[in-house]
């Protein structure tokens, strides 16, 4: 599977936070993760599966951790 994404990922991110006043919270990746973790439940079981919520989670706490250090302290 070729991915047809072309863009920064972390730079949309840190901009969507940027452009909503710094309101993206940990917790927003958590429902997310809830989510995608619910959808692979419920399609798909093993290894793959496993792989692909491993991959979320890191995935989610290093968009989190990329904008939380944008941020000016």
């Amino acid at each position: 599977m070729v991915s047809k994404f072309r863009g920064n990922l972390v730079r949309a991110h840190i901009e969507v936070d940027q452009n909503f006043d710094h309101s993206i919270e940990q917790k927003h990746f958590g429902e997310w993760l809830t989510m995608w973790y619910q959808t692979i439940d419920e399609l798909f079981e093993g290894d793959r599966a496993n792989i692909a919520k491993n991959r979320a989670r890191n995935m989610a706490h290093n968009l989190f951790m990329n904008i939380y250090m944008s941020r000016e302290h």
